[in-house]
C-alpha cells in the first residue's frame, strides 16, 4: 500500500515537515508493508521558503537583518544556481516581535530588502518570495529603500520607510542602475489592495491596526498605489492578491519584472506533486485549521483537487475542521476533541498526530489485507 503524506504545516505548533515524519512513523509502527512517500507542500505562507528550499537542494545564506521594528534580527535564504527562495516572515514576520509591539504605522519591510538585494549581490537573477506572515502594511517601501529607491514629500524632505509615510510620498527616486531580476510573489490570498477586502481593512487589524490606523493606511496606500500607476502605465490596484502582505506586490510589479502567482499551484508544480500522486494509493494531507478558507486554494484543497483528478482517496487531517470543507475530500478529520482548549491541542499536536495516525493506519491496513508489522 503507497501512502503519500502531502501536508501544510499546522501554523504555531507542527510544520510540515515534522508533520510528514509523525505520520510516517505511525504507519511505520502499524505495519511494515506501508510504502511512504513524504512530500511537505506549502502555499505561499508558513514554511514556504523551507518546503521550496528543500526542493531545490538549496543552499542557505544567513544573514543579520533589520527587523519589521528596527531592530538587527537573524534571517535566512537560500540559493540554487541563480534562483534565491526568500520567505518574508524570516525578516519582516510577525513572528519575530510580541503581539503588544505590532504596529502597522512603524513596520518597515526593509529587511526583506537587504535579504533580496543580498541575494542580487550574490548573483542571483530569480527571486521566489514567498509573502506569507508579514507585520507590515508599508505598500513594500521599506523593502525599497533597501534596494536603493528614496521618497520624498511634496515639501522635498526625505521620508524614513515605514507604513505611516505612504500617505506622504510625492515623488520616487530610483537607483542609477536598474536590476535585470525576475520575482515570483508567491501568494496565498487573492485580496486587491484597497476596500472591505483589502490589505488595511483585512489584514491591518491582524497586525496591530487600530480603526483610526486602518483609515490612514487604507488613504496612504491609496495614494501610493497612484505614484506607482503613474510610474508604470498598469493598473496595480486591482490585481489579485494586491493586498497581501501590506501591499509588498505593487512597487515590485511596478519596477521590476515581478508577478504574483497562487501559492499552493506554484508550489505544488515545483515538487512535481502529480508524479507523486500518481505513484500513490491514498493521499494524506492537512493543515492547522480546515474550513471555509482552505477552500480558496489553500495547500490541502489543491493536493485535493490533484488527487480527485487522478483518481486517488485523499484525507485531510487538521488540528480542527469544520463541515464546509468536508465536500473537497474523502475523509476530514480532527486532531481536537471536545475537552481540549486549542492551546492544549496546539502543544500536544505531535502526540495528538502520532495517536490519530496509528488509528488511521490499522484501519487502513484492514481494508488493504496487508500483515501487521513484524
Amino acid at each position: 500500500m503507497k501512502i503519500l503524506i502531502a501536508p501544510n504545516s499546522m501554523k504555531g505548533s507542527l510544520n510540515a515537515f515534522d508533520f510528514c515524519y509523525v505520520l510516517e512513523k505511525a504507519f511505520g509502527k502499524v505495519s511494515g508493508e506501508f510504502e511512504v512517500h513524504k512530500v511537505p507542500v506549502a502555499d505561499g505562507g508558513d514554511f514556504t521558503g523551507e518546503v521550496l528550499a528543500q526542493r531545490l537542494k538549496a543552499t542557505p545564506v544567513h544573514l543579520t537583518v533589520t527587523g519589521p521594528f528596527g531592530k538587527p534580527v537573524q534571517a535566512k535564504y537560500a540559493i540554487s544556481g541563480k534562483t534565491a527562495v526568500i520567505e518574508m516572515a524570516d525578516a519582516s514576520g510577525m513572528k519575530l516581535v510580541n503581539s503588544s509591539e505590532l504596529n502597522p504605522l512603524e513596520a518597515s519591510s526593509f529587511g526583506t530588502g537587504e535579504l533580496i538585494a543580498d541575494a542580487i549581490d550574490k548573483g542571483c537573477r530569480e527571486i521566489y518570495l514567498a509573502i506569507g506572515g508579514s507585520a507590515t502594511v508599508d505598500g513594500g517601501v521599506g523593502m525599497m529603500e533597501a534596494l536603493g529607491f528614496r521618497f520624498w514629500d511634496k515639501n522635498g524632505v526625505q521620508l524614513k520607510t515605514k507604513g505611516g509615510i505612504l500617505g506622504q510620498i510625492a515623488s520616487v527616486e530610483k537607483p542609477d542602475t536598474k536590476q535585470e531580476v525576475t520575482v515570483k510573489i508567491i501568494c496565498d490570498v487573492d485580496n486587491p489592495l484597497l476596500g472591505k477586502s483589502g490589505a488595511a481593512a483585512v489584514f491591518g487589524p491582524q497586525k496591530g491596526a487600530t480603526p483610526d490606523m486602518v483609515v490612514e493606511l487604507e488613504n496612504g496606500l491609496k495614494n501610493w498605489a497612484g505614484i506607482l500607476e503613474s510610474e508604470s502605465g498598469t493598473d496595480l490596484r486591482n490585481i489579485k492578491g494586491a493586498g497581501a502582505a501590506g501591499g509588498i506586490s505593487l512597487p515590485l510589479m511596478a519596477f521590476f519584472d515581478a508577478e504574483i502567482v497562487p501559492g499552493a499551484d506554484f508550489v505544488l508544480e515545483q515538487l512535481k506533486l502529480k508524479e507523486e500522486i500518481e505513484w500513490a494509493d491514498i493521499v494524506i494531507t492537512g493543515e492547522g485549521k480546515i474550513d471555509g478558507q482552505t477552500l480558496n486554494n489553500k495547500a490541502p484543497y489543491a493536493v485535493a483537487k490533484m488527487a480527485r483528478a487522478c483518481g486517488k482517496p485523499v484525507f485531510a487531517i487538521g488540528g480542527k475542521t469544520e463541515s464546509e470543507a468536508s465536500d473537497a475530500f474523502d475523509g476530514i478529520y480532527s486532531l481536537v476533541n471536545g475537552a481540549m482548549t486549542l492551546e492544549e491541542a496546539m502543544t500536544n499536536a505531535p502526540k495528538l498526530l502520532y495517536a490519530f495516525g496509528s488509528e488511521f493506519a490499522k484501519t487502513v491496513k484492514i481494508l488493504a489485507g496487508i500483515s501487521s508489522h513484524k
